[in-house]
């Protein structure tokens, strides 16, 4: 189980270093104002202005350990981020989406 805390961590810190300045967020700290969807192979986010945010992506850690990205969105678009795990020769392993603030 430590191993497991442990590399959740490097991957948690990993994505912030890759988000290049950017601060960004999980959706459990939006209080719900971003709606999920995932499959076997890909995260998707869609996050209205409640989150607090000017843009928002859907962020996907893949069994391989890779991280994957959607593009970036406006708040309230009504649009989708998706990031697919498939890119990467992989399936999702857990996901969430990252806030622009």
């Amino acid at each position: 189980m430590r191993k497991v805390r442990a590399l959740t961590a490097v991957a948690l810190a990993s994505a912030s270093l890759m988000l290049g300045g950017f601060a960004a967020t999980p959706a459990s700290a939006s209080s719900g104002a971003c709606v999920n969807w995932q499959d076997s192979n890909t995260f998707g986010t869609n996050c209205g202005t409640a989150v607090g945010g000017i843009a928002f992506r859907a962020v996907a850690i893949c069994n391989n350990g890779t991280i994957v990205y959607g593009p970036w969105l406006a708040t309230g678009s009504d649009s989708w981020s998706y990031a697919y795990c498939t890119s990467v020769n992989s399936s999702l392993s857990w996901g969430y989406p990252a806030v622009h603030t």
